[in-house]
């Protein structure tokens, strides 16, 4: 079995805090997710991790025009550079603190990044690898700390807005600056009003600011200034505006012109709602403004033109974007990980993504491996797509934190278990997306695990307070039975595949297996030296694994209860010192123990992962650790570092245990509690501690999913086709490949182009081959090379437009070799179901377009249908009767449609 299992996707938290950006194209969506970066494809419905991770949170973006470049910094000040079209890093740039605004020029060629009081300017990095990534052109030093930035379309002015309220206008190659002072709100984002940098707005809590550039003649024209006094000072002009005052100066080499304060236009937010995010899309003159109670305002600018007002979330809007064409406006909310992209114009939903508000505690595959489901604290339950990356159905039907999830063994059944603490077990059904079957206690208990037995007949639950173990019957949703006999929460239950038994683990340090078929007598009772804390079957009822809090696996072989193996893993878990821990990591006897485990398809491997960074995988017979993965490096959780980094000891503790001070006076005022004047005293201080909560293995073993502190971590195999060094040979070349190929030699061509592993020479090849030589190719083709050919096929499916030359190929295929492809159909299954994908959606697409045209082929084939002969008499009929016609331009004609006609 291979372990190059590599981090696939990260699933269950879509958006956790900094700002949102769009592709250029506009079709996908760039959302930070902790220290890592998630990547939604609107058209496809995909979603893809990036493997590049940030040291901590990722606080900031920007995104280079082309789309080929992506800047993220994190909460300290630690810039990566990203590659987009490769997703590799680049390289890192360390700055003091982290920036609070970083722009792109729009010609690409220059960055601009505030950081406290500081703008620099630094030449765009390179999409390649380079020794100094980040070249520094110029920098800039204010008074006060920068709050946003914004280039005009000439790429030749910035706009500066400091925290103070402080604007500044700076041109390139010129010592010129004009600056703007707005007394009374803070500046939330200013930008430019149009293309040619001589309209400036400003979005403040209050309103919306606007100033405008005139030139001297203009202003003289319309009698706004008075003439130059003979020793050449200008006279200032002062404006009020409400509670705003605003100042309007110039400095001494502006002689163009100067900028005219225009007014102030307040929001009409209702009931005294705040401003938290905006943004402008120039080309299409559209500003939209998200406020604290989720609702978000479109206006149409330069008259502040309401367009459409709606409240997306019941919480407060942190990010908002605009896509290229202004059409899609993409929302996140940071206290709910939610993200929404909203198309204005038609009024629906082009996503709508949400994890878990609190942490998820389980998870389970499908039988297919194509759906995970995962239960959290929120008391909800998510069904998500391994393909996509999307949530498609979420069940509120709990009311207290989801302990427990369980798809059914039988796929026919279509149906995922939950188990709550509010006391009750529920079914869903995932065709019709409903709650058909919930199961109660007699008695009032928190239930902490379940099990479904393989025929599905029977779900079971383990109490946490009663100790007992309920039994009901899914077909009628009656309780048969309890069992009983633990004296401590029953923390793990697993069914036999084979037989009719059920093993359970609890805290009094007994396993104990029960006969569920009769009167459920307990066959067997297995003492430990420590609390029980997971159990689980090999798929082939053979061996049973017991986890304990010792930090040991026993293994038992089944068939007479015999111990045939223990495995030690107390020191592979160990790793991280917590904040608050007075032990290091090595003489810390907490989580020191695997919390979950779960058997590979085959049973000759097993997956544990417990209250530590790490996961592991050990095989069984040999009792040996093959691999170990560390789950996260984000240093914002808890329990990343091994050793505590002593510059943040003081005398008063942990610096990262204390609370910060909020700079933002008015972010502090929302997070007081009633009749509290400190701030909200119930509000984490602390950071996250890394652990598993859940842990699960692919049934077809391609891949295993854990439900960690930062969200549903999915690692599969390479899918990428497979290179194997030792294959090749020096006569193996593109050379030798099409040389190969000029003879004729197809198959071995394709052969050698496989093992050569270059995808456009196979594609070459591929589509040289004629149609006729398909079937002899299929024929002969080795089977050692079969998986990766399919794998080429799912891939080149939906991107040729060959459709008739690919169909033929995927039928010779199947005819040939079906019976090897249905033997190792787990080892290829991923492949075939793209590939079974891709020919449903072509499938789709051609039968709408034969349905749209359904007579008029009809038409054609009654025309093709007709005999030669009944042809050649319509025309000879035709030639008889223009024969009376002398003229020469009607004799054109005519010869012209028997032309046609033949």
């Amino acid at each position: 079995m291979k372990f190059g299992y590599r981090f696939s996707n990260l699933l269950g938290t879509v958006y956790s805090r900094g700002n949102l950006l769009f592709t250029p194209d506009g079709n996908n969506v760039i959302s930070p997710v902790g220290n890592r970066i998630t990547v939604f494809d609107l058209v496809n419905h995909t979603s893809i991790t990036l493997p590049v991770q940030t040291r901590r949170d990722i606080n900031i973006m920007a995104l280079s025009p082309n789309g080929r470049i992506l800047l993220a910094s994190d909460e300290e000040g630690q810039m990566i550079i990203v590659n987009m079209q490769m997703h590799v890093q680049l390289g890192t740039y360390k700055f003091k603190h982290t920036p609070a605004t970083m722009e792109f020029s729009p010609n690409g060629q220059m960055i601009a990044i505030g950081v406290d009081n500081r703008v620099f300017i630094y030449k765009s990095p390179l999409a390649e690898k380079s020794l100094n990534p980040m070249v520094r052109l110029s920098h800039f030093q204010h008074a006060q700390n920068i709050a946003s930035l914004d280039w005009a379309d000439d790429s030749k002015k910035l706009l500066i807005t400091c925290k103070g309220g402080v604007i500044f206008i700076r041109e390139a190659n010129a010592r010129r600056s004009h600056m703007f002072q707005v007394h009374g709100s803070e500046s939330i984002h200013t930008f430019f009003g149009n293309s040619e940098g001589t309209v400036v707005h400003s979005v403040t809590r209050k309103g919306l600011l606007q100033w405008k550039f005139y030139t001297d003649e203009e202003l003289l024209r319309g009698g706004l200034i008075e003439p130059k006094t003979e020793d050449g000072n200008e006279v200032s002009v002062t404006t009020q505006s409400g509670n705003v005052s605003v100042a309007t100066a110039k400095k001494e080499n502006a002689t163009t012109g100067r900028w005219r304060y225009e007014g102030l236009k307040q929001f009409d937010s209702g009931m005294g709602y705040k401003v938290k995010c905006a943004r402008y899309h120039k080309r299409a003159q559209l500003l939209v403004v998200g406020y604290n109670n989720g609702q978000f305002t479109l206006y149409r600018m330069p008259d502040n033109q309401e367009l459409y007002k709606l409240n997306i979330s019941s919480h407060s809007i942190s990010s908002v974007a605009f896509n290229n064409t202004g059409e899609w406006l993409a929302f996140g909310c940071k206290d709910l990980g939610q993200l929404l992209v909203w198309e204005w114009r038609s009024e629906t939903y082009i996503l709508k993504q949400q994890g878990h508000a609190y942490n998820m505690s389980a998870l389970s595959y499908s039988p297919d491996g194509q759906n995970i489901a995962t239960g959290g604290d929120d008391a909800k339950v998510k069904v998500w797509n391994t393909t996509s990356g999307y949530c498609f159905v979420t069940f509120s039907d709990h009311e207290a934190p989801v302990t427990a999830v369980q798809f059914s063994p039988v796929a026919s059944q279509n149906a995922v278990y939950s188990a709550s603490l509010d006391g009750t077990v529920r079914a869903y059904d995932l065709l019709r997306y409903r709650n058909f079957r919930t199961f109660v206690s007699p008695n009032k208990t928190q239930f902490g695990s379940l099990a479904i037995d393989p025929a599905g007949e029977i779900v079971v639950a383990g109490s946490t307070d009663t100790f007992e173990i309920y039994v009901w019957s899914i077909r009628t949703g009656r309780l048969t039975d309890v069992l009983a006999g633990h004296t401590s929460p029953v923390s793990s239950l697993s069914f036999d595949p084979i037989n009719s038994l059920l093993v359970s683990g609890s805290w009094d340090k007994t396993v104990k297996i029960w006969d569920i078929y009769d009167d459920g007598a307990t066959k067997e009772t297995i003492q430990n030296k420590s609390d029980v804390l997971a159990v689980a079957y090999s798929p082939d009822g053979q061996r049973l694994a017991c986890s304990t809090l010792d930090g040991s696996i026993q293994i038992f072989e089944t068939a007479n209860w015999t111990q045939m193996g223990i495995i030690d893993g107390r020191n592979d878990i160990t790793g991280g010192r917590g904040a608050n821990d007075h032990l290091m990591a090595k003489t810390n006897p907490a989580g020191r123990a695997f919390t979950h485990i779960s058997f590979t398809p085959n049973g000759q491997c097993l997956i544990a992962g417990g209250d530590s960074k790490y996961i592991c995988i050990y095989h069984v017979e040999q009792a040996i650790l093959l691999k170990k993965y560390q789950t996260s490096g984000n240093l914002s959780l808890d329990g990343i570092l091994d050793l505590l980094d002593w510059r943040k000891l003081t005398e008063f503790g942990h610096a990262d245990l204390m609370d910060r001070d909020f700079e933002d006076g008015e972010q502090r005022k929302d997070d007081y509690l009633p009749g509290v004047k400190r701030g909200d005293m119930s509000k984490r201080n602390t950071k996250k501690k890394i652990k598993t909560y859940g842990l699960a293995m692919s049934p077809t073993g391609r891949a295993w999913a854990a439900t960690t502190t930062e969200g549903l971590m999915v690692y599969s195999l390479d899918e990428n086709l497979f290179f194997d060094p030792t294959d090749l040979s020096i006569d193996i070349n593109s050379d030798t490949i099409r040389a190969t190929l000029a003879d004729k030699e197809y198959l071995r061509a394709l052969i050698m182009s496989l093992r050569l592993n270059e995808k456009p020479l196979i594609e070459e090849v591929y589509e040289a081959i004629p149609p006729n030589h398909v079937a002899f190719v299929c024929h002969e083709f080795p089977l050692y090379y079969l998986k990766n050919f399919i794998q080429f096929l799912s891939y080149n499916f939906d991107r040729k437009p060959h459709l008739e030359f690919q169909m033929n190929w995927i039928l010779h295929l199947l005819t040939y070799h079906g019976k090897y492809i249905k033997s190792n159909s787990n080892s290829m299954i991923e492949s075939l179901r793209n590939l079974q994908k891709g020919l449903a959606q072509q499938y789709s697409d051609l039968s709408q377009v034969c349905d749209d045209n359904r007579y008029t082929l009809e038409y054609f084939a009654k025309i093709a249908s007709l005999p030669r002969r009944e042809v050649v008499d319509v025309k000879d009929e035709k030639v008889e009767d223009m024969q009376d016609d002398d003229d020469d331009a009607d004799d054109m004609d005519d010869n012209i449609y028997i032309a046609q006609t033949r």
